[in-house]
């Protein structure tokens, strides 16, 4: 597990997919031979590493314009594997919200859009209602998303707002590259 640490803090994307699918492979073939007890162990200790990671980029969210591309990107990972990893997140459970920041990139583009606080609002409080929507006893999907994603909204402009729209798309593309699904 503390190679899987390095690999995340590293950014090192394709390696730390590869070391998750290696140790979900040893959890269902633990599973598979009645080793329950050994499974849930491994599980338990992948799924903590993965909340501390998310728990500092939680941290981060607050500097993420200041943040570089690097960093951004590094949080949008981290980001997927809390949602796709630990909570089983779908595609369709942020589809809105994907849709949602396309237009308001487009409207921006083609300056139709002088002012997205109002646009930034909506999407915080569709959040939160998609948010309390997918929550259930066992995962809870799009409230990382969301816990992240209310610390950037108010913080935008028409000029950075572009940084944060190429953020959700690569949770999107992280989510399908870590083996998400819709």
């Amino acid at each position: 597990m503390e190679n899987l640490k390095d690999l995340l803090e590293k950014g090192e994307f394709v390696e730390v997919e590869r070391v998750i699918t290696d140790i979900k492979q040893k959890i269902n073939e633990l599973r598979r031979n009645k080793r329950f007890n050994e499974a849930e162990k491994i599980e338990k200790q992948l799924k903590d590493l993965i909340d501390e990671a998310f728990k500092n980029i939680k941290e981060k969210s607050e500097q993420f314009l200041e943040l570089s591309p690097e960093e951004r990107l590094k949080m949008a990972f981290i980001l997927a594997v809390k949602t796709t990893v630990v909570e089983n997140m779908k595609t369709t459970q942020i589809r809105k919200i994907l849709s949602m920041s396309n237009r308001i990139s487009r409207e921006i583009k083609i300056g139709k859009l002088r002012d997205i606080s109002s646009e930034t609002a909506k999407m915080r409080y569709i959040l939160a209602y998609t948010a309390s929507r997918h929550k259930t006893k066992k995962s809870d999907p799009v409230t990382p998303i969301l816990e992240v994603s209310d610390k950037i909204l108010p913080k935008l402009t028409t000029e950075n707002y572009e940084i944060f729209h190429e953020f959700l798309q690569a949770i999107v593309a992280y989510h399908k590259f870590l083996g998400g699904g819709d």
